[in-house]
């Protein structure tokens, strides 16, 4: 089973979870300190020295910030006028990165007081600076609760969907993880690797495979990575009626237009397969670079005889069609009881890039008729392929839709929806 990157940093600022600058933070104390202290009749001891330290801090001169609220702090009057020097120092230990002393400051500003608005942001910043000193018990606790209080945004649903994962509760990961999807997709904004990652890697662990597959057909195409499209169409081979000889080139050609990097070995299996199905011109297509490069006939070939004798065959063959073996093929189709010869012939002109005739021989297959069930929907598949890469989405999109086989054709039919539309 495909495991989806699990890295999230403990750390809570490298999950967003409200971890402000010290700039921002002075932006909040010259909004709501000056109107507090305003209140009352401060000592001039008082208002020089916190001033000066609102200015330090304006200018990121943390250490005279600190120095210059440690004189205001005798000459404070009440409550109010101390929770402003801890808004002070709660901005400043953040500019220098003390997080222990800054978890001081906050829990003592928020035991003294401090403005609604300014409560929200100090819970949310108590959280990231105990995930910075390591405390992730303290940090968790704190994450939830605020949570509970506030509702959270998505990294912090992120955060906690990650706790749970790492402490195997999988139901847990998966409803937080889905929380901050939906919330970020709500928000308009776009798609977090690392919130589906977690949420795949709980779904997959719990053994939830129907919903796994589920978020990667949700994921894939709005990401556009190998990592999602690569398992979400090998499923196809889980199908139960999927059969290799009949189906696999298409689940290689499926990953192909994903753009999920094949394996030298996967290019030769792919190759071979089109062989055998009579499509060598893209076996041709297919193996010629493999050779060019030596893959295949070179030196580290320990198979190169047979190698050669596979290159040669779909030249050879592929020569053959291009001078007339195709057309022949068309001929024959016509005087055959099924619509099978219609069929193949068409997927081999696709697989030659000549997709208007193979729009036109698959349909004429397709109308002829008594094909196998499995094969007729195959057929379907290739036909809404051939449409597609003729321009032609909507038309491939409705072929597509009409699939109901259990062999890999109607999930791959899925799959090429989804891509049709990237």
């Amino acid at each position: 089973m495909q495991t989806f990157g699990k890295t999230l940093r403990g750390s809570a600022s490298a999950i967003g979870l409200g971890l402000l600058t010290a700039f921002g933070l002075a932006g909040v104390i010259v909004a709501t300190a000056p109107a507090a202290v305003a209140q009352i009749k401060a000592k001039k001891e008082f208002v020089e020295n916190f001033n000066a330290a609102s200015t330090a801090l304006q200018s990121q001169q943390y250490q005279v910030a600190l120095d210059k609220a440690a004189a205001a702090q005798p000459h404070a009057a009440d409550n109010q006028q101390k929770s402003a020097l801890e808004q002070i120092r709660v901005a400043a230990y953040a500019g220098t990165k003390n997080w222990a002393q800054q978890i001081k400051s906050i829990e003592t500003a928020l035991q003294l007081g401090v403005p609604e608005t300014l409560q929200k942001i100090y819970k949310q910043q108590l959280a990231a600076a105990y995930a910075e000193t390591g405390n992730e018990a303290k940090a968790l606790e704190l994450t939830k609760s605020f949570i509970d209080q506030y509702g959270g945004d998505p990294a912090q649903l992120a955060y906690l969907a990650r706790k749970a994962l790492d402490a195997k509760n999988y139901d847990e990961a998966i409803s937080y993880a889905n929380k901050a999807a939906d919330q970020v997709q709500k928000e308009g904004k776009p798609a977090n690797a690392t919130y589906y990652n977690i949420l795949l890697n709980a779904q997959s662990a719990s053994g939830k495979m129907d919903e796994y597959y589920a978020t990667l057909a949700r994921v894939a195409p709005m990401l556009n990575k190998e990592i999602y499209w690569k398992p979400l169409i090998e499923r196809a081979r889980k199908e139960p009626k999927f059969k290799p000889n009949d189906a696999q080139l298409d689940v290689y050609r499926t990953l192909d237009q994903a753009g999920v990097k094949l394996s030298p070995q996967d290019k030769v299996d792919m190759g071979e397969l089109a062989l055998n199905r009579g499509m060598a011109s893209e076996s041709e297509r297919i193996l010629a670079p493999l050779f060019q490069d030596g893959t295949l006939g070179g030196a580290s070939d320990k198979n190169a005889d047979r190698s050669k004798r596979l290159y040669t065959k779909a030249q050879t063959d592929a020569k053959f069609d291009r001078d007339g073996g195709l057309a022949q093929s068309e001929k024959d189709a016509a005087a055959k009881p099924t619509g099978d010869v219609y069929a193949i012939t068409g997927e081999s002109y696709m697989s030659a890039g000549n997709y208007d005739k193979a729009i036109e021989l698959m349909k004429k297959g397709l109308e002829k008729g008594q094909l196998e069930p499995g094969i007729e929907q195959l057929v379907k598949l290739r036909l809404g392929i051939a449409q597609f890469k003729a321009g032609q989405k909507d038309e491939a999109r409705k072929t597509w839709s009409e699939i109901t086989g259990d062999n890999g054709s109607a999930w791959l039919a899925k799959v090429w929806t989804s891509l049709s539309k990237i």
